[in-house]
């Protein structure tokens, strides 16, 4: 009675197998007709090379071996190129840093606002690369305005209109700019600029404006980040209302 029950058991064994062979057959032979008819599946779906298993056998060449070592290879560049980016970022975020920290250190040592204003042109032209910059302070002192020679502008003009928008939000503003901006902050220059950066002086009130002009269209894009140009912008800010109030009271 026991050899009869080992004998079906090891019956339904070699079925089991049995059926399960078939099954992979079956399975093997509908993988191997879709793939015939579609043998580019590998160009339409190249993440599929990376996860198939190909027996390299000695001798001849196997192609789908190469294919997948090529797109390792690319999958490695990418990642080299996208690490690379990273630390250019890097780099770029900690030079900033010390144009920043430089600029608050010098704003710290200045007398007046004259001092203020050489020190800023300075930093924008070294360290940013602006072809073209100046600073527009608002006043509505005649003789201050007529005396300064275009530092100070008239806080009614209506040319500042152009910068309404801008002044209200307290935005800096990267890339293309109005020809009524370029043509007031640049003047004879404007035609030279094709991209601009501009800064409002906000402390307390709008104390002006800082326009940086570039020969080169990429110079200043739209999609560049702003963030430093407003810090540097509060930091200016800030020294210059300190000057301005001196001199208002003197």
């Amino acid at each position: 009675m026991s050899e009869i029950k080992t004998t079906i058991k090891q019956d339904l064994s070699d079925e089991e197998v049995s059926d399960k062979r078939e099954q992979q057959l079956a399975t093997d032979l509908q993988l191997i007709s879709l793939l015939r008819e579609n043998p580019d599946i590998l160009n339409r779906h190249p993440e599929l090379i990376s996860v198939l298993e190909v027996t390299h056998e000695s001798g001849g060449a196997v192609s789908l071996i190469e294919r997948q070592v090529n797109v390792l290879r690319q999958q490695s560049q990418n990642q080299e190129s996208r690490l690379r980016e990273l630390m250019d970022v890097a780099r770029d975020n900690e030079r900033l840093s010390r144009t920043c920290h430089r600029l608050a250190v010098d704003l710290l040592a200045t007398h007046d606002v004259d001092d203020v204003i050489s020190i800023v042109l300075d930093t924008f032209k070294t360290e940013l690369s602006a072809d073209f910059a100046v600073v527009k302070l608002f006043s509505d002192d005649a003789e201050l305005i007529e005396r300064s020679t275009g530092l100070f502008v008239d806080v009614n003009s209506e040319e500042l209109n152009a910068f309404k928008t801008m002044l209200q939000h307290k935005n800096t503003v990267c890339g293309k700019s109005t020809s009524e901006q370029k043509d007031y902050l640049f003047d004879d220059k404007a035609e030279k600029v094709k991209s601009v950066a501009i800064i409002p002086l906000v402390a307390g009130a709008n104390l002006g404006l800082i326009g940086l002009g570039a020969d080169n269209a990429q110079r200043f894009k739209s999609n560049m980040g702003t963030d430093f140009l407003s810090q540097v912008g509060e930091l200016i800010s800030a020294s210059l209302a300190g000057h301005l109030q001196s001199h208002a009271e003197i």
